[in-house]
């Protein structure tokens, strides 16, 4: 028999709030036994300034394609960088009103998968729902009927965060991020048999 070390126990995520134009993006490794989230990293990339190696495509295929070309390179990057141990992120919701938004999330979607299956062809994109996402962080007597996704993620105590993250100035992106890496990090850890 071995005896497993303290970081065999670190289970590192790349939390992702799906967007055409912003995507929030953050790092959390989770301590399995303890349930304490360390945020490594948090960034928002705004596709319309980072697209410059895809203006080309701007003609051929139009705005929205090199926007997400853009956006799946620079994950593609991350996840090179980081090697997360799971990618899950917000799937795409419905509303009635704005059609085409669900339409872009789901292409969003599989330009994200493509990213990770780039990195990782064994590993797939978990998905997230909104729902869940805002549950996951919010006290259990809550009632607001529209959360505010960063007051709660602001009094969660088990979220630590690096030294250079100023946890107050991170975009709705990154709040919407951690709420979403939180959530598949709870069910990770249920399903290990840490929570009951």
């Amino acid at each position: 028999m071995f005896a497993l070390r303290d970081d065999d126990y670190i289970f590192r995520m790349m939390g992702v709030d799906n967007g055409s134009s912003n995507l929030g993006m953050v790092i959390l490794d989770l301590d399995l036994r303890s349930g304490i989230y360390h945020l490594l990293e948090a960034e928002t990339f705004v596709a319309e300034k980072m697209i410059s190696n895809h203006r080309g495509s701007v003609q051929t295929h139009g705005g929205r394609w090199a926007r997400q070309c853009t956006l799946k390179d620079i994950m593609a990057d991350r996840l090179g960088w980081w090697q997360p141990d799971a990618v899950p992120v917000e799937s795409p919701f419905f509303q009635p009103r704005r059609v085409q938004s669900f339409e872009v999330l789901t292409e969003m979607k599989v330009i994200l998968r493509e990213a990770v299956e780039e990195y990782n062809h064994a590993m797939d994109i978990i998905l997230v729902s909104p729902g869940e996402a805002k549950r996951a962080v919010q006290p259990k007597n809550f009632t607001m009927k529209k959360v505010v996704i960063k007051d709660c993620v602001l009094r969660l105590p088990n979220l630590r965060w690096s030294e250079k993250i100023n946890i107050d100035d991170l975009s709705e992106h990154e709040y919407d991020a951690i709420a979403v890496g939180i959530a598949y990090g709870e069910r990770i850890r249920k399903d290990c048999g840490f929570v009951r």
